[in-house]
């Protein structure tokens, strides 16, 4: 390496830095403004985030999704959020196993992009803290600086058993998250090579060039509602996404998981939630449509096993009303229902922002048709209430 008193004129031209462009995290879209946040969900999962056999949902083809998020893009959605997943719910159709691998799709997605945030999903247990620097850094420098990272410790263990992985007890996971967060973040902080030897990653003359674009590291976001998962956001996340259970009920979890993250240092925490959007010119033809995907088309045996696979194994469940748990499950993921007319979906998405949300990520059956009524009938409302200033 470079001695310290080395003059400027003794390195080579050909080794001399490389003065690449420094983005504050602060200007990136999820965190530049007090704007409501509006997030795309799912978009790189066959199905997106409905358990239906209904053809209108995403088939997942690289044109499909370049057409869709340059349509977010040019709605005036903050970013986009892909997930990491690796296989159906339970076997069935391969079609249904259709997905893209969360950071190749992000760094695909940012070469086709110009504004938009994007998010890569990864699970804790499947990479390397020095891999997963490489590759960040590879797809910040193509996206000039609007990559963000979704931290997951994991719970899918019939996904996990595809890696060999054996299951493990959730605060587990959250310490074995934790020790992996710190060497990343040492990754992105330290130009000179250092050994990092913990109880869950090890490396050796550990060095990562070049650095993400972002400063001081990409925006870093977790998802949970578990008193860990609160722990761990508030320690290294600026955004979180959380469960909750009821439109009338989230703003009380929402006051008291904001007290927690903020006593493990972080004040500043976005909180989203997530809403799941059928939009019709009525009200009847929204609920008729919503009742065809999840009476008619629904897919009960995946609707089932994501039930099975979720309860006991994710503790934000629990907060899900019990009565709606099938249509929470197979319509959006957990995500409260939006059905209805634009005015109707505008309403509730406000009422998320007066109950102290700082944005939601959104999904759709029809991921086409859904963006088009979001820039077309719902995001004017939302502009006309005050929630949006675009």
């Amino acid at each position: 390496m470079i001695d310290d008193h080395e003059a400027e004129s003794d390195i080579p031209e050909g080794a001399r830095p490389v003065l690449d462009p420094v983005v504050d995290i602060r200007t990136t879209p999820m965190l530049n403004d007090d704007d409501f946040k509006i997030v795309l969900l799912s978009l790189n999962k066959s199905r997106g985030t409905t358990l239906t056999h209904a053809a209108e949902t995403l088939r997942v083809t690289w044109p499909e999704s370049k057409r869709i998020a340059q349509a977010a893009e040019a709605a005036g959605m903050d970013a986009i959020l892909s997930v990491a997943s690796w296989r159906n719910t339970t076997p069935s159709y391969p079609t249904y196993d259709r997905v893209w691998e969360s950071l190749t799709f992000t760094a695909g997605l940012a070469a086709v992009t110009e504004r938009i945030q994007l998010f890569a999903t990864v699970h804790v247990p499947l990479f390397h803290p020095v891999m997963l620097a490489k590759m960040m850094a590879t797809a910040d420098h193509i996206a000039g600086g609007r990559l963000a990272l979704n931290v997951v410790a994991g719970w899918n263990q019939d996904a996990f058993d595809m890696f060999g992985l054996p299951e493990v007890d959730h605060d587990r996971r959250y310490e074995h998250a934790s020790e992996w967060m710190e060497l990343l973040l040492k990754i992105f902080a330290v130009d000179e090579p250092f050994d990092f030897d913990g109880e869950f990653v090890h490396g050796k003359g550990i060095v990562s060039q070049p650095k993400p674009l972002q400063r001081p590291r990409p925006v870093i976001m977790s998802a949970g509602s578990s008193p860990e998962g609160l722990a761990f956001a508030g320690r290294y996340a600026d955004v979180i996404f959380a469960i909750f259970s009821s439109m009338e009920e989230f703003p009380k979890t929402l006051e008291s998981s904001r007290r927690l993250a903020a006593q493990h240092g972080n004040e500043h925490l976005k909180f989203c939630g997530h809403g799941y959007v059928v939009c019709a010119d009525t009200e009847r033809e929204a609920q008729q449509h919503f009742e065809h995907l999840m009476t008619e088309q629904l897919d009960k045996k995946a609707a089932g096993a994501f039930l099975d696979n979720s309860a006991g194994k994710l503790r934000s469940v629990d907060v899900v009303a019990r009565e709606n748990i099938v249509r929470r499950t197979a319509a959006g993921s957990w995500g409260f229902p939006l059905v209805g007319t634009p005015d109707q979906i505008a309403d509730s998405i406000a009422t998320m922002h007066a109950g102290g949300m700082d944005g939601m990520a959104i999904s759709f059956p029809d991921y086409d048709a859904g963006v088009a009524a979001y820039d077309e009938a719902i995001r004017p409302l939302l502009v006309e209430a005050g929630v949006r200033s675009r």
